[in-house]
């Protein structure tokens, strides 16, 4: 097989798949969101899912809280109490979550429809553009925002999704300024998504229990409330939330009372040491699963990775339509900006002004033995 992009429809939006001899990527162009990830086992010849992904468009619209592979913004994370201050000024965003904004409030990047080019036959490999323009004040976010968000694979890294993230203020926006957090919201699932069973109905992926984490780099976690709210502290890990040497993910997630969750499991924010703006990509996390020898790497521009384990989907799910996703069946390994940075100075900050954009990026490296891949 070779490098190629092939565009279907989808409802009145589309999928645009990306595809190596390695990996083959679907985004939607409902908010820029991964909908497909295989990656191909040489020995077994087969095409393994890793990605959890909504049915159908309708169900993606539907979404009140998982955000699914989406692009999230305007600024994604938390925005504690819907509030954040911009050079003198208080800004007042939706809370959607509790007393808090969350992923950029209601109808944000998730739900637009967002344009597209494509690029293929090209030396580099095959990659596809996702733009959307942010309005000012939409959300309560000052200033228009150009965006856009490139998903790439190259011919020298054929098993690795490059992701870039990019924002700038437009030349005739009211405001001069805004806060900004664009990242992805993938989950995955190393063991393999089963395929739909007959009667619609799906049979349930494995827990992610026995996936192996390690985040070498992530001395240090945003110490939060119950709510995943900061308090502006960096702190040590500690027990179930130290990663660094690595250990299965189901050996902490029990534990409430250092991960201070309900429902319990993971949803924490940690910060990458070693990070300085505008620097290069560094190693936030590597999981693998046991069963299928699927490994994954992440690594980012960002100053922050969050680590979620599905917590809020229902426990004992029964794979019908519109109760497919169980708990823990999934985890979400997320670089970002840290949670209500804008609110916190201590925080590293992420503030576009005009003339200076929002840029970051992501790669994804899938474990394949037959092509070892290069960030």
């Amino acid at each position: 097989m070779s490098f190629s992009v092939n565009v279907m429809p989808y409802g009145v939006s589309k999928l645009v798949t990306l595809a190596s001899p390695a990996l083959q990527v679907t985004i939607s162009t409902l908010g820029a969101t991964i909908h497909s990830v295989k990656v191909f086992q040489p020995q077994q010849k087969r095409w393994v899912e890793v990605n959890m992904q909504y049915n159908s468009r309708d169900e993606a619209l539907a979404d009140c809280g998982t955000y699914f592979g989406a692009t999230v913004g305007r600024f994604a994370g938390r925005v504690g109490n819907g509030r954040f201050v911009l050079d003198n000024v208080e800004y007042h965003t939706p809370k959607n979550a509790g007393e808090h904004t969350i992923h950029g409030g209601g109808n944000a990047f998730d739900k637009k429809e967002w344009g597209f080019v494509v690029s293929s036959n090209t030396e580099a490999g095959v990659s596809v553009t996702f733009n959307y323009t942010s309005p000012h004040m939409e959300n309560g976010f000052p200033a228009e925002l150009a965006c856009k968000v490139v998903y790439a694979i190259n011919k020298k890294s054929p098993n690795a999704l490059r992701v870039e993230f990019l924002a700038d203020i437009t030349d005739t926006s009211p405001a001069d300024a805004t806060i900004v957090n664009m990242f992805n919201h993938a989950y995955w699932n190393l063991n393999g998504f089963p395929e739909r069973s007959p009667g619609q109905a799906w049979a349930q992926a494995e827990p992610v229990h026995n996936h192996h984490l390690r985040m070498p780099n992530c001395d240090l976690v945003a110490e939060t409330n119950s709510s995943a709210i900061p308090n502006g502290k960096l702190v040590q890990v500690k027990g179930a939330l130290d990663f660094r040497t690595g250990c299965p993910i189901g050996k902490g997630i029990a534990d409430k009372a250092t991960l201070n969750r309900d429902p319990c499991g993971y949803d924490h924010p940690y910060f990458v040491s070693g990070w300085k703006p505008h620097g290069p990509l560094r190693l936030n996390a590597e999981v693998s699963s046991p069963s299928s020898g699927i490994q994954m790497q992440v690594y980012s521009t960002f100053p922050c990775v969050w680590v979620y384990t599905a917590n809020n989907l229902k426990e004992g799910a029964s794979g019908k339509p519109g109760d497919r996703f169980a708990r823990h069946t999934a985890v979400a390994i997320e670089p970002q900006q840290l949670p209500d940075a804008a609110n916190w100075k201590s925080f590293p900050q992420s503030v576009v002004r005009r003339g200076s954009p929002y840029r970051e990026t992501m790669v994804n490296v899938f474990s394949v033995p037959s092509a070892a891949s290069k960030v």
